[in-house]
């Protein structure tokens, strides 16, 4: 059936990430990465159905190259940590045909992105169902290599998008422009270097740090002259910088609701258009009023490692989705049976009871399960990164002095080419720009023995390690809260179903909750067991503990506000009998 998703992503090179090679894996192709002098090439990978480069009227026409259009993004971005580019990963219908999607993906992509000024670049795949050794299988599970057998559930488009705004001759534009903080008289304003021409006309001046005494003041040269100072610095006062109104609204909160909103409206659009029922809804399940907890998405590759902490995570999801149904079908089935015999309502709502219990003492085993594994993966975390911090700063030091030895080098043995002369000059120099590179070279490798790294590859196999810690450190956060959640929702109907009870009939009825409750208790245990696999029995009764606590403090507080609210109402009433009476 069709599903909602729409993820979103930004590829950063402050993620040691290149667009050149995500446009090169998306589209299955071999790309010559001209920042890094690296090929990617991925032309041995199957399954893109369909690739496209839309450009806008005002783009280059040679951009529908990909590798002419990435490498100048590239190009374009000069800062290590700076934004490439934005993806989106979209789930296509599978009620729709191949060229029903494709169009489908060409309208959201057209009316959402190029008409704002964007380059898309667009890759549709569609791989088969696959066995944990990524080999084909057909709806049997068994293996297979023709085509017609295979199973295919999984058609997705990739959408990679600029995120530098294009001026109306095609070129690009800057995200920030530097803006000067500008003076005349007692008034203050920011002027862009374009503004400040005019402006300088009109008597505005730049203001620069002069020494005044031993202190440093920002005036304006006018001023200082007057003064007699000597200016502190060539760096005149700026502000922040004024942000592109494109690239603020591309990136802001507000785009990124209109552009899910638009793939649901398209693919509402496409079902529509092919005759089909079905509906998709890019509102969460909490504001559709669902009780579901949204599961993690698992990609081709994830979906068949099943040891993997993330697919066992999507598991138990999956299992406390099915457990919400199934309460809320009890709880339906003794609202009714309370409403029908009264006299089975000891035995049926503690049997309820006791089950929902079991539910939270399992979803509590699971919680205190996750919470170990963070205290564990942030421990761990923080002891990878603090090894490798060091060497992050000083290769990234050593790469960025290293491209400008090279440059430098490469002009000097130019120079040494035009001036022959000068030749023997130069090659000192050259020289010098060389022992510079090798020292830096040696320094890293005596940091990385110093952190006690093997080698460069071995920092960087850690350095991916600990990128993947924080990967599952958010996935953990977010399955810690799932699980709050609902265990807070089981709670609530817990009390919601205890309230049935007056409280003249709660002391009779705790027997049966006792039977009940540890009949469920047990089952609770065995499910666990049977579930991971194994069993810890202080996780268990830390579950049993923190269970217990909360449904008796529910319940206490419950009970005072009820009391409370009877005594008002008595208070009311007497009241208005002295009233009547007067």
């Amino acid at each position: 059936m069709a599903i909602f998703q729409c993820h979103i992503q930004v590829i950063s090179r402050g993620e040691g990430r290149s667009v050149v090679s995500a446009a090169a894996y998306r589209s299955a192709s071999r790309i010559e990465n001209n920042y890094t002098g690296l090929t990617d090439d991925y032309t041995q990978k199957g399954w893109v159905e369909y690739s496209e480069i839309i450009l806008p009227a005002n783009a280059p026409g040679e951009w529908n190259d990909r590798a002419i259009l990435w490498n100048a993004v590239e190009e374009a971005e000069k800062s290590r940590d700076c934004r490439l580019a934005r993806e989106i990963e979209v789930a296509l219908p599978q009620e729709l045909s191949l060229q029903e999607n494709i169009r489908l993906v060409q309208e959201f992509v057209r009316d959402s992105f190029v008409s704002d000024g964007m380059i898309a670049d667009i890759n549709i795949h569609n791989p088969p169902v696959r066995d944990s050794s990524g080999i084909p299988v057909d709806a049997d599970g068994n293996r297979v290599t023709d085509r017609k057998a295979m199973v295919f559930r999984n058609p997705h488009a990739h959408i990679l998008l600029t995120l530098r705004p294009l001026d109306e001759n095609g070129r690009w534009m800057p995200k920030t422009e530097k803006e000067y903080l500008c003076k005349k008289g007692n008034q203050t304003k920011a002027f862009t270097a374009e503004e400040f021409k005019a402006a300088k006309e009109e008597g505005w001046q730049k203001q620069y740090q002069y020494y005044k005494g031993k202190k440093k003041v920002w005036l304006t040269p006018s001023e200082a002259f007057e003064g007699n100072l000597i200016r502190a610095s060539k760096y005149p006062r700026c502000t922040p910088g004024r942000q592109n109104e494109k690239a603020r609204y591309w990136n802001s909160r507000e785009a990124i609701l209109a552009y899910r909103k638009s793939w649901e409206e398209h693919v509402n659009l496409a079902l529509e258009r092919a005759g089909r029922p079905e509906r998709v809804d890019c509102r969460s399940y909490k504001d559709q009023g669902l009780d579901t907890i949204p599961g993690i998405h698992l990609g081709s590759y994830a979906s068949r490692q099943t040891d993997s902490d993330r697919y066992k995570a999507n598991e138990e999801i999956q299992e406390l989705n099915r457990k919400n149904e199934d309460i809320q079908k009890c709880l339906d089935e003794v609202e009714k049976e309370i409403e029908k015999k009264k006299e089975r309502l000891f035995d049926r709502l503690a049997e309820q009871l006791g089950k929902i219990r079991g539910d939270i003492l399992s979803v509590r085993y699971d919680l205190e399960s996750l919470l170990e594994r963070q205290a564990a993966v942030e421990t761990e975390r923080k002891r990878l990164d603090e090894r490798i911090s060091r060497v992050r700063t000083i290769r990234e030091n050593a790469l960025e002095r290293d491209r400008a030895s090279k440059e430098k080098i490469a002009r000097l043995k130019k120079e040494a080419a035009d001036f022959p002369a000068r030749k023997d000059s130069l090659a000192g120099e050259i020289q010098t720009e060389q022992e510079a590179v090798r020292f830096r070279r040696e320094r890293l490798d005596k940091v990385l023995a110093e952190e006690g790294f093997d080698s460069l590859s071995d920092y960087l196999q850690e350095a991916q390690i600990l990128s993947q810690m924080e990967l599952e450190a958010e996935t953990l956060e977010q399955e810690i809260t799932s699980c709050r959640e609902q265990t807070e929702e089981l709670e609530r109907r817990y009390g919601e179903l205890e309230e049935k009870l007056d409280a003249e009939d709660l002391k009779g009825f705790e027997p049966w909750r006792e039977k009940w409750s540890g009949h469920y208790e047990k089952k609770a245990a065995e499910h666990i067991r049977k579930r991971k696999g194994g069993f810890r029995m202080y996780l268990f009764e830390r579950a049993v503990q923190n269970t217990g606590y909360s449904l008796r403090h529910g319940a206490y507080l419950a009970g005072r506000a009820a009391y409370v609210v009877k005594e008002m109402v008595q208070a009311a009433e007497e009241t208005d009998g002295q009233g009547r009476k007067r």
